[in-house]
């Protein structure tokens, strides 16, 4: 019976419960207190029950006459019975319940005993029937009181669609909530949202947006919401994700960089036992204290200034993960993050000098010393300077000084033919070599009998005390052979690259790149493998991708990798965005339109530039105001008309403070997302890119029809709908980011329209662009139709009786004349 019941209190209903029990006791501390320890049909048959019964008046509750203190017995439970509201309580059965004048700020409370109204109350995931119920009352919309009463209900009846009506309540319904931060109330309610998210992904985007928009609005946050969140991922076996998130969350939830080891503590303090998820999480997996520590030292690398050295060595070393402490020690040394004092540091020294070996032990010897020796002199030098006994019995003398060993040296004893590798180990053991480099490695690797073996030799040199180092060529060495990719490890020993060469990213990205151009795939797999290595699965290797296809000229994939960085909460860099503009787009001179390239349309790489940086600024973003102004000027130069309407427009609402845009994970939620950059800098980059001189080229580049012929057939489309001459497309494109809010220079607008006029109703004078003289040629419109026109595109009278006589002489006398040619030499008048 006993293994049963345990069974079933495990089971995370009955969790449930009994937490909602224990934390929320109010609906059983309200009943009335009359409980026996006897059934009720033995208390009818008690003589003093009857006597008593006999004596409560017609209309009197029966528990006003309860026996004394002294003769009820104790209980502690109160219990009274749970009635349905009456008619008159303010629920209507068809249109639900109104909220009346009559309800006090704790008349909530009772809501635990009538199932009816509970269901009613909490059924907020929704936007019906807005002021029936509490929480659309102002006096309860900030009582999270009520918000965990209603959050418990709905989690206990309907699970994760309970908790998402819910966050869609207080969300979307009510909206303009600050959650509370601090507090077990707080606890219940962020964690039950974070909970929520790792089963919907959209739910979790939305937590953090949410979060960071608090934070901006009151400088307030929830200090758990980056170990939950992290911490869960980790716990889960993702580390990709872990990171992603460590990146996303570090500001403002990550309060101080130590604190990431705190994502590290709740994953069975790292034993050496893998930890067993329990039945329904994503990912249920084994996960080995060396994965572990591999996602943290992948986090350590994004994160700067981190001041963990005593931490991690303090919990390997007391569950005598010696192998691990003395791993974690190079890598935190070599990030910069030394131990604080000599004590975080002794442990380390003592627990080598009793079960590492000599080597190791001389190795971290000589750190202490150049560390603390010299602070510490007199405290630490008894400690530092005294032997173990088996080095005692060995060496009578002093301490055998560290040798240094040449990486070339070892590299030609590993050549050599005549010394087998049970040899070579015997000799560096036997001189306290602490490390070999990548040269020696690779020597080791090509007798080596594949990766197996290499497992195998790598092991015994660590046993030994020898350290690999940590330099690309041993990691990618060590990861190719655990992964058993045999071609790519074999490829890596045999390739003609000093290994000093995997250390730099450019180069090996350049390689990449002409490897993928000739389609070399074996080293093209194994730069890639290399390229991994170094920057990670982060967005820096999405970086590399998306600038290998543009340096390809596949812009679809350029696109499709966009796409998936996007998906992955990543950002392309600027560089990527620099090298992608100038990649892309042609060369142009100022004043003139760009060059026409072989087998490329100016057309379509100026759209492909602007929709990629369209996904990129809808993710966060920011591009210069330059390079906007600069694909506006490419759209109008090749009289693409529909592509800079759509490109304008969207740039004023992007920007606009007056505007908000629908997040582009529209699938997950279809709520609107603050602004990430304040109103005014908004308002200011909308200035930059619409300037006056751009708006004056809009007016022209609305005057040109390309071809000329063309004008007799193309109409455009008036804010109405009615069709008007060609000529006033820009004035309309004008008129319409003016209703979004940029700023007009509304004085320059019949100046710029009196120079077109000039050219196409002017005195016929010599223009030295032809599309101009064909384009007065084509012309089928006079001069009064076009006025005409313009005034309804703009809503209003645009040239008042000055700028009207100003028009007519600037069509009739213009104000300027042509240049007088050259003369080559003297001229003879007859």
């Amino acid at each position: 019976m006993r293994p049963a019941l345990l069974r079933l209190l495990r089971r995370p209903s009955a969790l449930s419960v009994i937490d909602s029990l224990i934390s929320s006791p109010l609906g059983i501390e309200q009943l009335e207190n009359g409980l026996r320890h006897i059934c009720c049909r033995c208390e009818t048959l008690n003589p003093r029950f009857q006597n008593r019964a006999s004596r409560i008046k017609p209309g009197k509750p029966a528990h006003n006459e309860l026996p004394s203190r002294a003769t009820r017995h104790a209980s502690g439970f109160r219990v009274h019975e749970i009635r349905t509201l009456p008619t008159n309580s303010g629920i209507n059965s068809e249109s639900g319940r109104s909220i009346s004048n009559g309800d006090s700020p704790v008349s909530w409370k009772q809501l635990g005993l009538d199932p009816e109204r509970l269901e009613l109350e909490s059924d907020v995931g929704h936007t019906r029937d807005i002021g029936t119920r509490l929480v659309d009352d102002p006096s309860h919309q900030t009582d999270f009181s009520l918000w965990l009463e209603l959050l418990r209900y709905r989690q206990r009846r309907y699970g994760d669609n309970g908790t998402l009506d819910i966050w869609e309540g207080l969300m979307t319904r009510v909206g303009g909530l600050h959650l509370p931060v601090e507090g077990e109330t707080s606890d219940v309610l962020w964690q039950s949202f974070v909970d929520l998210g790792f089963k919907r992904q959209g739910i979790l985007n939305e937590l953090a947006d949410y979060s960071l928009v608090l934070w901006n609005k009151t400088g307030k946050r929830w200090p758990r919401l980056y170990q939950s969140i992290v911490g869960e991922f980790i716990q889960r076996g993702m580390t990709h994700q872990a990171v992603n998130w460590h990146k996303r969350l570090q500001h403002p939830h990550l309060s101080r960089p130590n604190d990431i080891f705190q994502c590290f503590k709740p994953i069975a303090s790292f034993s050496t036992n893998p930890v067993r998820h329990p039945a329904g999480f994503a990912r249920p997996q084994e996960w080995t204290l060396a994965s572990r520590l591999s996602a943290l030292r992948t986090i350590c690398k994004y994160t700067k200034g981190h001041r963990v050295y005593g931490l991690v060595l303090s919990a390997l070393l007391e569950e005598g993960s010696l192998k691990e402490a003395l791993q974690m020690h190079h890598f935190l040394v070599q990030r910069g993050d030394h131990p604080r004092s000599y004590d975080d540091l002794r442990s380390l020294l003592q627990y080598t000098k009793g079960h590492g070996s000599i080597s190791t032990y001389n190795q971290l010897r000589q750190y202490a010393k150049r560390r603390f020796f010299k602070q510490h002199k007199q405290t630490e030098a008894v400690d530092l300077d005294t032997p173990t006994d088996e080095s005692s019995k060995s060496n009578p003398g002093e301490w055998m000084e560290e040798k240094q060993f040449k990486d070339d040296f070892g590299a030609r004893i590993f050549a050599t033919k005549a010394l087998n590798f049970e040899m070579i180990l015997s000799g560096l053991k036997m001189f306290g070599v602490p490390a070999i480099g990548p040269q020696s490695l690779r020597e080791m690797a090509t007798r080596a009998r594949g990766s197996q073996d290499i497992l195998k030799k790598l092991g015994q040199l660590e046993e030994g005390g020898i350290s690999i180092g940590n330099s690309v060529f041993s990691r990618l060495l060590r990861r190719l052979a655990i992964e058993n990719r045999e071609i790519v490890l074999s490829d890596l020993i045999g390739s003609d690259q000093h290994p000093d060469m995997l250390e730099d990213a450019e180069t090996q990205e350049s390689l990449l790149v002409g490897y993928y151009t000739v389609r070399d795939w074996r080293q093209y797999n194994l730069t890639l493998a290399v390229l991994r290595e170094l920057l990670g699965e982060g967005p820096k290797l999405f970086d590399v991708h998306i600038r290998k296809h543009i340096a390809a000229g596949e812009w679809a994939m350029t696109s499709k990798v966009v796409d998936e960085m996007l998906a992955q909460s990543a950002i392309p860099s600027s560089e990527t965005i620099t090298f992608m503009v100038k990649q892309a787009l042609s060369l142009r001179k100022p004043g003139v339109g760009p060059v026409q390239q072989p087998n490329v349309c100016p057309t379509q790489e100026v759209t492909f530039v602007f929709r990629v940086l369209q996904r990129i600024v809808q993710a966060g973003a920011e591009v210069s105001p330059r390079l906007w102004i600069e694909l506006i000027k490419r759209f109008g130069m090749t009289d693409n008309w529909d592509e800079l309407r759509s490109c304008c427009l969207w740039l004023a609402r992007h920007y606009s403070p007056h505007h908000t845009l629908a997040t582009p994970k529209s699938s997950e939620s279809a709520q609107s997302i603050t602004p990430i950059l304040p109103r005014a800098h908004n308002h200011q980059i909308l200035r930059r890119i619409f300037t006056r001189q751009l708006q004056d080229a809009i007016i022209a580049w609305g005057f040109t029809i390309q071809p000329p012929s063309r004008v007799r057939t193309y109409l455009a489309t008036g804010v109405k709908g009615d069709k008007l001459v060609p000529f006033v497309r820009g004035i309309v494109l004008l008129r319409e980011l003016k209703q979004i809010g940029v700023h007009l220079q509304l004085r320059r607008i019949p100046r710029t329209c009196r120079q077109r006029f000039t050219i196409l109703y002017g005195r016929p004078i010599f223009s030295n662009r032809p599309k101009n003289r064909a384009l007065r040629r084509e012309n089928p419109y006079v001069a009064e139709q076009v006025i005409a026109d313009i005034n309804r595109a703009w809503g209003e009278p645009l040239f008042s009786d000055q700028e009207r006589n100003r028009l007519d002489r600037a069509m009739y006398t213009p104000s300027y004349r042509p240049r007088p040619r050259a003369r080559l030499g003297p001229s003879t008048v007859q």
